[in-house]
């Protein structure tokens, strides 16, 4: 059986379409990452979640 061009076309296609999925997701990830661990350092204040009384 002899493959035709479209076949590769389109394989070449979702290899495409799943790496730039990939990259995406990963991209996203490491922002989320590094966001989180520049704010992981900042002190929280555990009295201002208290309601003040009047």
């Amino acid at each position: 059986m002899e493959s035709s061009k479209l076949d590769e076309t389109k394989l070449l296609l979702l290899i495409g379409l799943l790496i730039s999925i990939l990259i995406a997701v990963t991209v996203l990830f490491g922002i989320a990452w590094f966001n989180d661990l520049r704010h992981s350092a900042d002190a929280i204040d555990a009295q201002s979640c208290y309601r003040k009384l009047p």
